[in-house]
């Protein structure tokens, strides 16, 4: 039975207090340091905690997560306004396990060692929201129900005030980072619910002195309705309170199991309750949830931006410097550090802005002098002086009129002249500063991004650190921008280049990524949510600055991102699978009703199930080129409705594109490209229609030529789309045949399946011998431009295809010149079929040397499921006396593989 309304919650609960209660009596000069972060929490009895304490709960507690005990417990030793590890209970001396005990757990394992979390519980269960208002306490507490009263005298009949009180005890030792609530159960219907809370968290801004920017409140939902939660209707109620207080946040109580009373979690609920409260403050401080990983910070933490005035500052001032590059005198702003010592001697950052805007836009728009005073005051971040020019360098530098005008975009390439031989001059002529590449960077936003790339990357002696935030259009084509990316190896420090993921200009980044990724640059690829502004490009500053004229581990690059890269095989505006940069992949999938969910990449991965009924996993480094997965949801196999589905595994399976930078022989490119025409032809030997694709070369339409023909067959479980869709055959030919290494020539791509038997015994493989011969080549003979004679046929296959070849080809050399064997070979637990066939080679060695131009066979390493029966075949061959090359491309039995096979077959093709 469900409860939703406002009066039979309420009574539910007082009847189970008054109970409560009875049973409870029945058993019965300051130096603060900023790396300890104070959490307080209130709430009523699922803050205060319910559940039953079990052994796990008080094993294993890291000594660096402290509770404040806020009553005093003699019988766990704990004295009122002192400090302890924080073994359970965490509330009162009595009270249970609450959302607090694995919320600092799960802090703690996720912070860096040298953080410390401490924890203030105070919770009254039973009570509404109006017990910690200040001005309706005194008048709650006096009206209160008799089982309330003894929890209220623990608090000296004030639990607000007791909330104060220990708070400003923590705030002599640590610093306030955040407000945990979890109440409303009492207040279940109550529409005003938000403004209340926002009154209890404006008091404690006020009697804290804290900045309500920078301290934000996350609020748990009551027990769920998907675990029949009595109260669950106020979670209506609950997620809107963002809408009343800026600054916070619901944590989901969706999946989150609960006691038989369906008013309090149990020991479970409370433990992943806590666990997403720990989410969702981890990120807001800006680091991930790294699950055992080494804590890494990867964004801005809350109030990044925001002034704290008990801080030193830097200062900010406008110069104005000779440009004889303009023939004018130009502005520029400068921002030095807290403690600037013109005896000492300082590394420069150069600030650019974007295309509307001019040497104040960074400082009226993104603060750059807070975050970085906050930086300092961190000490995550070196000394250094900041130069914000105006990079649109003509006469009338302003930022009117029509800024796209062509002599205004003009000036900002003419402004690289400016930058080097008049602004830095005199910068480092007025100002104590370090002279040298090493100990000078630029960046900027937008076209000022661009700017960055253009002229860091354009002066490699001159910058030794480059960032982009949301890189513009300016930015040159990735060639002209680094012709010598060996040079930029050697000389960089740093490239950082960041864009928010639904920016309309990524595509600027994604493709200078792309050029770097493939020549091996080591650099930073950034991706947040976000869009085209100062949000992301004060995000883009903070974590930029911070890697600034200091050792840098360029090992670590890739890790440094939120978002990854949309997998090009994801259907469109699917915005998951996403790859990361170092090819981990993101997967997420929306299933609220599935039990389990898994990603089967090879290997099974284990998805977590968030509060929206969204399940999540980050897999290892996946294997480069395309790879095949399934989606598991309750051990249902089905394709991932948010990836391109492909023929592969007997079924629809879905695919992803991992990057390869090797794979440039398959990438789409700017050159002459051929066509793929699938056609229909009726098999007299099948007695069926079947379909075949054929590529056709690039100038085939109007040739009078005829071609020669290569006959490529897939692999088991895939069939004739394989090779054009997982294989991009046609991409590999365009690609040859541009760069003269390959013949011009028609690729026919057969179904090796022959009626639902699997090609693996003599019955199937004489099955598709005589549908070769008798239908498909006679087809592609009489429809297509191409010569008809051996030396002008060419059959390859992979894996099961390979079996085909080797049957079909050898038996056949008269009518093919060229075979090619990709990861296959005769079985060697199956003599039955393959002791003919070498008795065969055996018989016919001579005819068969003499007639096979080329024999290639190529295996994926000792990785790929073919590698010994292979190398016995080989063996085999060897004996007999049979002719062949073989070739090894890592990479098992694979897609990956068997594209760099036609890629190294196809040139010897036809010679």
């Amino acid at each position: 039975m469900i409860f939703d309304n406002k009066n039979s919650c309420m009574k539910l609960i007082t009847n189970f207090f008054a109970f409560a209660l009875l049973f409870s009596i029945a058993q019965k000069g300051y130096s603060q340091d900023p790396d300890f972060h104070v959490y307080l929490s209130f709430g009523q009895s699922n803050m205060e905690g319910y559940a039953k304490i079990e052994a796990q709960d008080k094993m294993g507690i890291d000594d660096r997560f402290q509770v404040l005990a806020a009553v005093n417990c003699p019988e766990t030793g704990r004295k009122m306004g002192n400090w302890y590890t924080a073994v359970p209970p965490l509330c009162r001396c009595n009270t249970g396990l609450t959302p607090v005990d694995y919320f600092g757990r799960n802090l703690i394992a996720n912070l860096p060692k040298k953080i410390k979390v401490g924890v203030i519980n105070v919770a009254v269960g039973g009570c509404k929201i109006e017990l910690f208002d200040k001005d309706k306490s005194a008048e709650y507490v006096a009206t209160a129900p008799d089982w309330m009263k003894g929890m209220l005298k623990e608090y000296d009949g004030n639990p607000y005030g007791r909330l104060v009180e220990m708070a400003k005890i923590a705030q002599k030792k640590g610093v306030i980072k955040g407000i945990l609530i979890h109440q409303g159960e009492s207040n279940t219907g109550d529409t005003l619910w938000p403004e209340k809370v926002k009154i209890v968290y404006d008091n404690l801004m006020k009697d804290l002195n804290l900045d309500p920017k920078r301290v934000p409140l996350l609020s748990g939902e009551t027990v769920n309705e998907d675990q029949n939660g009595k109260c669950g209707s106020m979670n209506k109620i609950i997620a809107t309170l963002p809408k009343t207080l800026a600054n916070s946040y619901v944590i989901s109580s969706k999946g989150c199991t609960a006691e038989p009373d369906f008013l309090h979690f149990n020991a479970s609920g409370y433990r992943e309750l806590g666990k997403r409260y720990a989410q969702k403050m981890l990120s807001l401080l800006g680091y991930k949830f790294s699950d055992n990983e080494v804590p890494l910070r990867v964004q801005a933490p809350v109030g990044f931006d925001q002034l704290n005035a008990g801080i030193p500052s830097g200062k900010i001032e406008t110069i104005t410097y000779e440009s004889k590059t303009v023939g004018s005198i130009r502005k520029a702003t400068v921002y030095t550090p807290p403690g600037f010592n013109k005896k000492k001697k300082y590394p420069v950052l150069y600030l650019l802005h974007g295309i509307g805007g001019d040497e104040k836009e960074w400082l009226n728009g993104g603060n750059p002098q807070i975050i970085l005073d906050n930086l300092y005051a961190e000490g995550t971040i070196e000394p250094m002086i900041v130069v914000m020019p105006n990079g649109r360098a003509m006469k009338d530098d302003s930022a009117t009129g029509n800024i796209m005008a062509p002599d205004k975009v003009q000036a900002f390439s003419t402004f690289e002249k400016d930058l080097l031989n008049d602004l830095i001059p005199f910068i480092e002529k007025k100002y104590p500063v370090l002279k040298d590449r090493e100990h000078r960077a630029i960046a900027g936003l937008s076209m000022g991004g661009g700017q960055s790339l253009n002229f860091g990357l354009g002066n490699l002696d001159k910058f030794a650190w480059v960032g982009a935030f949301s890189a513009a259009p300016n930015t040159k084509i990735p060639k002209e921008l680094l012709p010598n990316p060996e040079e930029a190896k050697k000389k960089l420090k740093l490239l950082w280049i960041s864009c928010g993921d639904n920016d309309w200009l990524i595509d600027n980044s994604k493709r200078t990524h792309n050029y770097l990724y493939k020549n091996d640059v080591p650099h930073v690829y950034y991706i947040e949510p976000g869009v085209h502004d100062f949000k992301v490009w004060k995000n883009g500053l903070y974590m930029f600055s911070q890697f600034l004229f200091r050792p840098v581990d360029t090992s670590s690059f890739s890790k440094y991102t939120i978002l990854g890269t949309q997998a090009e095989t994801n259907i469109r505006n699917a915005k998951y699978p996403q790859i990361l940069p170092d090819n981990r992949v993101v997967f997420k999938v929306k299933a609220p009703e599935a039990a389990k969910v898994q990603i089967d990449l090879g290997k099974k991965y284990d998805l977590i199930k968030d509060g929206e009924g969204t399940w999540n996993v980050t897999t290892d480094v996946i294997n480069k080129g395309f790879n095949y997965y399934s989606l598991l949801i309750d051990g249902v196999a089905v394709a991932d409705p948010s990836s391109e589905s492909f023929y592969g595994m007997g079924r629809m399976a879905s695919g992803i594109e991992i990057p390869n930078k090797e794979g440039e022989f398959y990438a789409l490119k700017d050159i002459p490209h051929g066509d793929i025409r699938i056609k229909k032809y009726f098999s007299k030997t099948a007695n069926s229609w079947r379909e075949i694709y054929v590529y056709t070369p690039p100038g085939y339409e109007n040739s009078t030529e005829k071609y020669p023909v290569l006959y490529l067959l897939h692999g088991g479980g895939e069939d004739q789309r394989g090779w054009a869709t997982q294989g991009k055959a046609n991409l590999i030919l365009d690609n040859l045949i541009a760069d003269n290494k390959a013949k011009p020539m028609v690729i026919a791509m057969i179904d090796g399946n022959m009626g639902g038997s699997e090609g693996f015994n003599e019955n199937a493989l004489k099955a598709f011998e005589n549908e070769l011969k008798s239908g498909a080549i006679p087809f592609v003979e009489s429809n297509f431009k191409v010569a008809a004679d051996a030396k002008n046929r060419a059959l390859a296959g992979l894996s099961m295809g390979g079996l085909q070849t080797l049957y079909t080809g050898v038996k056949n050399s008269d009518m093919f010149s060229y075979i090619g064997v990709f990861s296959s070979g005769w079985w060697a637990n199956n003599k039955t079929l393959s002791e003919p066939q070498y008795e065969f080679m055996k018989n016919n060695t001579a005819v068969i040397n003499f007639n096979i131009k080329e024999f290639w066979i190529s295996m994926g390493g000792k990785e790929d499921i073919a590698f010994e029966n292979c190398k016995i075949m080989m063996s085999k061959f060897d004996q007999i006396g049979i002719k062949y090359k073989y070739s090894e491309y890592p990479g098992g039995h694979t897609w990956p593989v068997w594209r760099h096979d036609l890629f190294m077959f196809a040139p010897l093709l036809f010679k």
